[in-house]
Order: structure tokens, then C-alpha cells, then sequence
């Protein structure tokens, strides 16, 4: 008897806890679609941090080739230091998709497939990949600002004029009044 009320016992805890899905990071597609303005970007964004992005990234194969080379997803570190919209664990992971090998600078294909960001500190428009822990950047470009000496830098022709050349407490001010 003794055994019996053991051994449901096990069974009964073994399927009570709930069971995580590995999300297969291969698989995630990314939506690449734009917004149309900064108030859009803003509205639809997850999350939007002051963050810092480690250069140590991981390749995922996709499975989807172009004649270029692999379609590869990457995830990366990013340590928030300040969240300006929604609630943010100290260490994010962010997923992008790139193509291997990594074409040129002047590549059109980067405009499609970023790849992993450049270590350094940033503004990052995200949105959460649905079912996983995972984060990608809103609009692809769209959602990136480099912070360089103090300052945001909208890249040409990607991001929003509105928060170029701003101190992090304008750009806290200018999304916050946007927000409302």
C-alpha cells in the first residue's frame, strides 16, 4: 500500500509542474514591418530601454538559404540600464536575423537582415516574440538608436529624425509626452 501511494504520489507532482517549451530560435521569424511614425513606433513597442549590447552574439541556423549566403537568427545580451516604456529585467535577450557570410556595410541586404548590433549603448524599440523570452527590435532599424557621446543618432534614411542628437533625458521626456 505504502508503495502505491508513493508511486502516485510521484506521478501525480511529476505532472503538476508545468512544463517550459524551448522555443527553437532557429524557427522565429522577425516582423520586418515599418511604422509609419514615431508615435506608431512608440505605441507599439513592448518595451523601450536605455540599453547596453554586448558583442558576444550566437548563430542560429535558419534552415533558408538566399544566393547570398544563410539566413542566420542571433540572439544577444542586452543590459538595460533604464526602462522608459513597460517593465524590463536587468539582462534581455534580443533576437535578429543576418546573413552568413556577413555582407558588406554597404549591402542593401543589412536594410533586410541587420544581423547582431554593434556592442555599445543604444535606444531599443522592442517587441516580445510571442511565446519565448525573447525580444526582437521594433521595425527592424526603426527601433535602434546608437547612443555616441552622450547623444542618440537616428541612422539616416532607417530611424526618426524626432529623436536624433537627444540626451537621454530628452528622449525619456519626448517618449513619455508621446506615451500619453
Amino acid at each position: 500500500m505504502f508503495y502505491r501511494l508513493l508511486l502516485c504520489l510521484s506521478l501525480l507532482c511529476a505532472f503538476s509542474f508545468p512544463v517550459h517549451a524551448q522555443t527553437d530560435i532557429g524557427r522565429v521569424q522577425i516582423d520586418p514591418s515599418p511604422y509609419p511614425s514615431l508615435a506608431e513606433l512608440v505605441k507599439r513597442s513592448d518595451l523601450i530601454v536605455i540599453a547596453r549590447v554586448d558583442s558576444a552574439h550566437r548563430a542560429y541556423p535558419t534552415g533558408r538559404t538566399i544566393p547570398q549566403g544563410k539566413i542566420v537568427n542571433y540572439t544577444q545580451n542586452v543590459q538595460v540600464k533604464r526602462a522608459i516604456k513597460g517593465s524590463a529585467s536587468r539582462l534581455l535577450t534580443v533576437i535578429s536575423t543576418g546573413v552568413e557570410p556577413l555582407p558588406d556595410a554597404s549591402s542593401p541586404l543589412n536594410l533586410q537582415y541587420p544581423g547582431p548590433l554593434a556592442e555599445g549603448n543604444y535606444l531599443l524599440f522592442l517587441r516580445k516574440v510571442s511565446r519565448s523570452q525573447l525580444y526582437s527590435t521594433a521595425g527592424l532599424w526603426q527601433g535602434v538608436y546608437p547612443i555616441y557621446q552622450g547623444k542618440t543618432i537616428a541612422l539616416s534614411n532607417l530611424g526618426f529624425s524626432e529623436l536624433n542628437q537627444l540626451s537621454q533625458e530628452e528622449v525619456v521626456r519626448k517618449i513619455t509626452a508621446i506615451a500619453r
